[in-house]
């Protein structure tokens, strides 16, 4: 059976424990558990443990291992249970974490939550088939400003793959109902024995340090991929309307370019008649200029030849003649 690092809690009077002034139900984790036992075992034996489903029915009674989780019934420690404790930790991390900026395919998703459902039961009824019943590892439910809420109708299923991937049928199942599965992988970088002593048995301590080394790494970035990724009408009129609504816009400025290459043809028009009013003054001007000028040499010839016959008069010529015609 499946290992945790984490469960939930009945107190003395069987009931669940929930966070002090939240509605959502306390997080014990394997390491504090140990601690209460060894520090204050009266409260420890005042308390009882269970599995974190989401269902309540599904929840089973968990005893607390000195090896570094909490176990259903004694089984002998081997390779499946490191398997279940990477699993159970990247489960635990991602559920607390408001904010998971996930890399997929080179592309970069910061996507928020409002809340984590841990393994739901989600029944699918087809109609010529029984009814499926799944358990992702989680569904988390997107904040309203996240950018993947209406693609994928508020939520997805994040499952962590140690070994196995989701199989297709599952995948299949989940993409007809609408729901978007991340997978994330455990890698090589991620397992325990690449970070510690990579012996078969560990200790509480070693837990904890995976804990917050996994939670640093994964505070970074998430490597995921996705096996379901269906698409809401909602989000395919959006991106019609969003389409209709840019070609409105684009149409609306090339009509108000239009109208303003139109006023500007309009000015320079004005401003080339103008112009033309403006080179016919300017060319009749000029003609009555070369009218003048041309009087003007006339005058000019004129007078030249007078002082050219009045140099070549004697004295009693220019006498005679100055008697004649007397100055004005």
């Amino acid at each position: 059976m499946a290992r945790k690092v984490w469960a939930y809690a009945k107190d003395k009077n069987h009931q669940f424990i929930y966070e002090k002034q939240a509605e959502q139900l306390k997080i014990f984790y394997i390491w504090d558990v140990l601690r209460l036992k060894a520090r204050n075992p009266d409260e420890y034996k005042e308390l009882k443990f269970y599995s974190t489903e989401f269902d309540e029915i599904n929840r089973l009674e968990l005893t607390a291992s000195e090896h570094g989780f909490f176990k259903y019934k004694s089984e002998q420690i081997d390779e499946e249970t490191r398997e279940s404790i990477y699993h159970s930790t990247a489960m635990l991390i991602l559920m607390e974490m408001s904010e998971i900026n996930f890399t997929i395919d080179n592309d970069n998703y910061l996507l928020t939550f409002s809340k984590f459902l841990v393994e739901p039961c989600l029944r699918f009824k087809h109609f010529d088939k029984d009814e499926e019943k799944y358990y992702p590892d989680l569904v988390g439910y997107f904040a309203d400003d996240c950018e993947l809420y209406d693609k994928w109708h508020g939520c997805v299923a994040i499952e962590v793959v140690f070994t196995n991937n989701c199989h297709s049928k599952k995948v299949n199942s989940f993409e007809k109902n609408h729901i978007p599965i991340i997978e994330v992988s455990i890698s090589e970088k991620l397992k325990l024995g690449t970070e510690f002593c990579g012996e078969i048995k560990f200790t509480v301590a070693d837990v904890e340090k995976y804990y917050h080394a996994l939670k640093k790494m994964f505070a970074n970035k998430v490597f995921g991929k996705i096996r379901s990724d269906p698409v809401s009408k909602k989000f395919y009129q959006n991106e019609i309307d969003n389409l209709q609504n840019s070609h409105q816009q684009n149409l609306i400025a090339l009509e108000n370019k239009q109208q303003l290459h139109h006023a500007e043809k309009l000015t320079l028009e004005r401003q080339f008649n103008l112009l033309n009013i403006e080179h016919e003054k300017m060319k009749a001007e000029m003609s009555k200029l070369q009218s003048l000028m041309e009087q003007m040499r006339q005058r000019e010839w004129h007078l030249n030849n007078r002082l050219n016959y009045y140099t070549t008069m004697g004295f009693w010529q220019k006498l005679k003649l100055l008697f004649q015609n007397p100055v004005d």
